[in-house]
């Protein structure tokens, strides 16, 4: 279960890593500047979209499930 933005964005990193996906060739995906692309991986809350975008040009789909908080344990 993932409470914050935070663990969504090492969960990306992880990937670029594990995929040998640099930043730089990240960015040019995307057609942005690596400055650009870092900014994003940097935020505090990063928005869907911009989640989205990173995930479709690292070749991701995204499977959310809404989990009642009572159900958790």
């Amino acid at each position: 279960i993932i409470t914050d933005s935070s663990k969504i964005l090492l969960k990306i990193k992880t990937i670029m890593i594990e995929k040998q996906i640099s930043q730089t060739e990240l960015a040019a995906k995307m057609n942005l500047s690596t400055a650009a692309l870092n900014s994003r991986l940097r935020q505090s809350n990063i928005t869907i979209s911009s989640l989205l975008e990173i995930c479709n040009s690292l070749g991701l789909d995204i499977d959310i499930e809404f989990i009642d908080k009572g159900d958790t344990k």
